[in-house]
């Protein structure tokens, strides 16, 4: 906003004849592009060990820091631990106000150097990216949230990487964060480690995810999630929830005809590459992988899970679930993964460990469409258990390693 107004004075000026132009030259007095600045965050006390920026850094909050910022400054955070607090307007009635350690509203790359930890202990989130394009969040350890360690809504462009998000997500339906509690009031996911929430070309690579409840969720409920990196990231020990879900959550992604509204909502166009998947879900019921539509209307479609490695998780390694006759999770490509023991703590309907699952609520659903291919799966009872529907589950090329039942239907 304020470009608008900065421009409105200079154009005034410019007709006062505040500015002269020589001829085949610049004007007299030009502004040129401000180059981008680096900015340095450090604690207020206990600097001596640090380096000499770093104990020179005018900034003791990250999000004062931000403030100052402008559209392409470095933030560099020095090590030590950070509690800082900011409120977030939303547009929920559920939630009108969330609040997070640190806001980032600017297209600024904020850079953690090793030691930088974010203590989120008593807020709703630790890092919140806010309707925000070209910015960076790198090289953080970010602990004690209520909800979402890192949650990104309706970005673009954004990069999530290096960081280590551990013991987030710990809300519980009393806490007040209305992504704990679902519409019965019961205890929700409170939105994972790190939450992709209508957020596109993204991507959030080679970080550590351990110990939230669930470990990273792509959502669509203000608009549609797609062409998003999920890349390299290490997904741990998430004791409830699966270690990625990507879940559609809107009821516009489709017509009342089934047709795709993509520019409505959706979960789509997304690769899920590289990652290690392992003891996720293990405490509650949570997959590996998990693609599947949460509401009526909602789709998770055309994604990519491909050179996962995924073991020891609660429920299937991969699973493609579909709960509502009007929904749509077809289009999804399981490649070249390596699948070890999973399934380990069972659901009534399938209580034998699982490499990949794929499944309807009911057999009167459309079938689901999904290509399986080249993946290796090793020490299950059943290698694919495919609950499909004929024809559409397409399998070829598939290695199975002390697997009872390759494919169980």
């Amino acid at each position: 906003m304020r470009w608008y107004w900065i421009g409105a004075i200079l154009a005034s000026a410019a007709l006062l004849g505040g500015f002269t132009t020589v001829a085949g030259g610049p004007a007299a007095g030009a502004i040129k592009p401000q180059a981008p600045a680096l900015l340095y965050v450090a604690p207020a006390t206990s600097r001596a060990t640090l380096s000499p920026r770093c104990q020179n850094a005018p900034y003791i909050d990250i999000n004062a820091a931000i403030d100052t910022a402008i559209a392409g400054d470095t933030i560099v955070v020095c090590p030590g631990t950070y509690t800082g607090f900011m409120p977030i307007a939303t547009s929920s009635s559920d939630q009108p106000t969330i609040t997070t350690g640190v806001e980032i509203n600017k297209s600024i790359h904020l850079i953690g150097l090793p030691g930088a930890t974010i203590n989120a202990a008593g807020l709703d989130n630790g890092v919140t990216f806010d309707d925000v394009s070209n910015a960076t969040l790198r090289g953080f350890t970010i602990t004690g949230a209520i909800g979402e360690g890192v949650l990104a809504m309706v970005s673009t462009e954004i990069t999530i990487k290096d960081n280590s998000v551990d013991n987030n997500d710990g809300g519980t339906a009393t806490s007040g964060y209305a992504e704990c509690r679902t519409t019965s009031g019961t205890q929700g996911d409170c939105g994972f480690g790190i939450h992709l929430l209508s957020v596109t070309n993204s991507n959030v690579i080679d970080n550590t995810v351990e110990r939230d409840s669930g470990g990273i969720l792509l959502t669509d409920e203000y608009g549609p999630t797609h062409g998003n990196s999920v890349n390299g990231n290490l997904v741990e020990e998430d004791r409830t929830y699966s270690g990625i879900k990507l879940a559609g959550c809107i009821d516009t992604a489709l017509s009342s005809q089934g047709q795709r509204t993509a520019v409505m909502g959706g979960v789509y166009d997304n690769a899920i590459a590289n990652n290690v998947v392992t003891s996720d879900g293990t405490a509650g019921l949570g997959a590996g992988i998990l693609l599947t539509a949460s509401v009526r209307g909602g789709g998770s479609y055309d994604n990519v899970v491909v050179r996962n490695e995924i073991s020891d998780n609660g429920l299937a390694g991969v699973m493609i679930e579909k709960h509502f006759a009007l929904s749509d999770v077809s289009g999804n490509v399981l490649a070249s993964n390596r699948i070890g023991t999973n399934n380990v703590v069972g659901e009534p309907a399938d209580a034998l460990t699982t490499g990949i699952l794929v499944g309807r609520d009911q057999l009167s659903f459309q079938p689901i469409a999904a290509t399986v291919y080249d993946n290796t799966i090793a020490s299950d009872h059943y290698g694919i258990f495919d609950n499909a529907g004929t024809p559409d589950l397409t399998r070829f090329g598939n290695h199975f390693k002390k697997v009872i039942v390759s494919v169980g239907v």
